[in-house]
């Protein structure tokens, strides 16, 4: 059994080093592929939802309800069915090369491409009905862990629930993980009798009906076997991850931190963490699909899938892509081009100038409790320009400034804002849970806060909903007035209807929108400015919402790299729980010239990971 084993790997280890640079190529082509397609997938799904909302442009309430409904769900399956799809027609690709690699043949990428398409309805039925038989066994446990979660982890706010883990929470976590394994230990008992399956297709003429059947025959009594040989795959594929990816990360987390004070340091730091992270990415994700396509055909023919290759366009050793100098300047004219229109697209994006506001994310909540006057206080000794909190109505009509929907999170108290009283509120110690210095701490109303804000700082109130409101968006307009702050105080929420109401009291007041992604016509939407998720930003967003006459805040960011990578893109406001590191950002930023910028910028938006803090709670 070990020689067997020995010899599975030896065999593809064999293909891979003989193979490496054609599995590479295929890799890099399906990459493209999926971008290419994905990108107008996005607009055109939403498309679709604008047109079933009769909306300008979609909140993030629109969104969440429709990923809740069942045009929302099939969009998800039609999603996951087209990266399953590139998936496996990338494993088709690289499949035919292993397979003449191990029948002594080269087979060029182009031919295993032209292979690939000419096989493509097969390969396109056998992933339907693979997608089909997943959903089967995975929505069921997926149904009863829903309606778990919702019957155990739904009395309080679910800020609550992640912040504490309370034993219900830890419960609900226990219960709904035991479902999950036996979810997985089911489709795994299915996912390694089908395993077989794409060979017979590709390599046997065996049709997608019957390739399902067929391969359970084949693995019956093969199972273990089978088993194995995936599990050390995924094994070595994990340790080769997290020692690549893994060093990347932890050298980052060590290394960045120590130049947040220098930023010209830091651009360098940064450009070489980009570059380690790119090349291990490439390198992890090449071998690991490689390896698992390589290992399906090494099995497959061990286990009876008689693999015939003489219908198969191959080349002879010696006869690939020959590099001229013709081909080589090409290739360099090309690159350099590139190169431009990238230095270009980036460059258009960034500003020189800084015309940024700090906005204290309810109040300086990285060094006070959040919405309490002392982190209003602490928002305005750190020269923010803003403040930002959230408003609820109490029992007895009066405006208080808190986020969650209930206590649970700051004090362990589950009392509804709406079920107390103003007095019976103000007994709840909301400081303590981050330091007991902050034990007297007590709710806070509208007009408290503003008169502590007023001739400091501007405030930007989020109007809260659970449900429950009744004049909250009156009532805080008579606050605005009655402290004289109209000129002073904006308003936002996530629920567009609030804010339309707003406008239809108040034309002259600043409004806005929270969004995590923005679909739609943002030139349509009546309001001064987009909130939108700092993760969700994208690289044209600020100049098409400055093109309509909007502002744009993006929220939350709170380490410096982030802090300046969205400044140079633009935007007019910053929502931070360090506003204080926000104000020294732009200082740091006004020693930096355009390039080093635009190498700045540039690694943000390749995705390099940034050692953060952690916070409690960054929604908005």
């Amino acid at each position: 059994m070990t020689e067997q084993k020995e010899g599975i790997w030896k065999e593809v280890l064999g293909v891979l080093r003989q193979s490496m640079v054609k599995l590479f190529t295929i890799h890099l082509i399906y990459m493209a592929l999926g971008l290419t397609l994905f990108a107008p997938l996005v607009g055109i799904v939403g498309k679709f939802l604008l047109s079933l909302s009769g909306e300008a442009v979609l909140s993030d309430m629109d969104i969440a309800m429709f990923m809740l409904s069942p045009a929302g769900i099939t969009a998800l399956i039609v999603f996951a069915g087209l990266l399953i799809t590139i998936l496996i027609f990338e494993k088709a690709s690289m499949m035919a090369v292993s397979a003449t690699r191990l029948h002594g043949q080269n087979m060029a990428v182009l031919a295993a491409l032209h292979f690939t398409f000419n096989h493509a309805k097969s390969i396109y039925l056998f992933t339907l009905r693979l997608l089909i038989r997943i959903l089967i066994i995975v929505v069921p446990f997926l149904a009863v862990s829903a309606a778990i979660a919702w019957f155990l982890i739904t009395d309080h706010d679910i800020n609550y629930y992640l912040a504490e883990k309370p034993p219900v929470f830890i419960v609900n976590v226990l219960i709904i993980g035991l479902i999950m394994m036996l979810m997985l230990f089911v489709l795994v008992r299915k996912l390694l009798s089908w395993s077989l399956a794409l060979p017979l297709i590709l390599f046997s003429g065996v049709s997608a009906a019957d390739s399902f059947a067929k391969s359970e025959a084949l693995a019956k009594g093969h199972k273990y076997q089978i088993l194995k040989s995936f599990s050390l795959w995924a094994f070595a594929a994990f340790l080769l991850s997290v020692f690549v990816l893994g060093t990347i990360h932890f050298l980052a987390s060590q290394v960045v931190p120590l130049f947040y004070d220098s930023f010209k340091v830091l651009i360098l730091v940064m450009g070489a963490m980009v570059a380690l992270l790119s090349l291990g990415n490439i390198f992890v994700t090449t071998f690991t699909s490689s390896s698992f396509a390589t290992l399906i055909v090494v099995l497959s023919e061990r286990y009876g899938c008689h693999i015939n290759t003489s219908d198969m366009r191959v080349k002879e050793e010696g006869e690939g892509l020959k590099l001229t100098t013709t081909k080589v300047t090409l290739l360099l004219i090309t690159a350099v081009t590139a190169a431009v229109l990238a230095g270009t697209w980036l460059l258009k994006d960034i500003q020189t100038v800084d015309n940024v506001e700090i906005i204290a994310h309810r109040g300086a909540a990285g060094k006070a409790p959040e919405n309490t006057i002392a982190a209003i206080r602490q928002a305005i000794n750190d020269n923010a320009h803003w403040v930002e909190i959230d408003v609820q109505e109490t029992k007895d009509g009066e405006v208080v400034v808190i986020h969650d929907s209930d206590f649970m999170k700051i004090s362990n108290v589950p009392t509804k804002v709406w079920d107390g009283t103003l007095d019976e509120l103000r007994q709840i110690d909301i400081g303590s849970w981050l330091d007991p210095k902050f034990s007297a701490q007590r709710i806070q109303t509208l007009e408290e806060v503003l008169l502590e804000a007023k001739g400091k700082a501007k405030v930007l109130i989020e109007l809260k909903y659970y449900g429950h409101d009744e004049q909250l968006e009156q009532r805080v307009i008579d606050v605005v007035e009655k402290v004289g702050m109209s000129q002073n105080v904006a308003l936002m929420s996530l629920w567009p209807g609030g804010i339309k109401k707003v406008r239809s009291l108040r034309p002259d007041l600043e409004t806005g929108i929270l969004l995590s992604i923005a679909m739609g016509d943002i030139s349509k939407m009546d309001v001064d400015f987009l909130a939108i998720n700092m993760d969700m930003m994208e690289p044209n967003f600020v100049r098409r919402a400055h093109k309509v006459g909007k502002k744009v805040f993006i929220w939350t960011a709170n380490d410096p790299v982030s802090m300046t990578s969205m400044i140079s893109l633009g935007v007019d406001g910053i929502i931070t729980d360090e506003p204080a590191m926000a104000q020294n950002v732009l200082t740091q930023r006004t020693k930096l010239g355009t390039i080093e910028r635009l190498l700045l910028h540039t690694t943000v938006l390749l995705g390099q990971p940034i050692p953060k803090r952690a916070y409690r709670d960054q929604s908005p």
